[in-house]
């Protein structure tokens, strides 16, 4: 009992310090976090919600190309779509040829529909979901990282709201932003090319 008493002694006061620096004795500044809920209320996701997700990406856009797809820190996707020679050395079984995968993200926007409309489709998916990172190879490497405060605050809708109320989500999210024009807004905000 003594030992354990002299333990919890000696760890209040090594812990009494961690608030404050010591050039000036000053708080120390506040840990910050991305999420629209406070570190000690965002939730990990639950091993079945790790599970559904595992069985979910694998149909996002561009589904074919993932070669990862991943939660990591119990509450952040990573999601990774290779270009045409790293696919064939992951899933050499594919029957996809140089040509398919050049004709597929080139038509259209299938690149601007892939980095904004998947990260917020995952969010309104997984309502424990705080961040989600993408990286797509082809030609250039696109990255983004959206955390889900962010993106709620940039559609001014609550993502966990519209899974339950597809009214919602039809009006307020897909009609509103799922266009060609807004999502080149959106990519010119969110996404970095190399």
């Amino acid at each position: 009992m003594k030992r354990a008493s002299i333990l919890v002694l000696s760890l209040g006061i090594v812990l009494s310090g961690c608030g404050t620096t010591q050039e000036n004795n000053t708080p120390a500044p506040a840990a910050t976090t991305t999420s629209s809920a406070p570190a000690s209320e965002q939730k990990a996701m639950s091993a079945e919600e790790m599970s559904r997700f595992k069985e979910y990406a694998p149909n996002l856009k561009g589904g074919p190309f993932i070669t990862e797809a991943e939660i990591v820190n119990q509450n952040e996707a990573v999601i990774t779509y290779a270009d045409f020679a790293t696919l064939k050395q992951a899933k050499p079984e594919t029957g996809m040829t140089e040509a398919d995968a050049k004709n597929y993200w080139e038509s259209g926007d299938e690149i601007n529909k892939t980095l904004m409309e998947e990260p917020i489709r995952l969010l309104k998916e997984f309502p424990e979901l705080q961040k989600v990172n993408v990286t797509l190879n082809h030609g250039k490497k696109y990255t983004t990282e959206v955390d889900r405060a962010t993106i709620e605050d940039y559609l001014k809708v609550n993502l966990s709201e519209t899974k339950a109320d597809k009214d919602k989500w039809r009006n307020e999210v897909v009609n509103k932003f799922f266009t060609k024009e807004e999502r080149a807004k959106y990519i010119k905000k969110f996404v970095k090319a190399e």
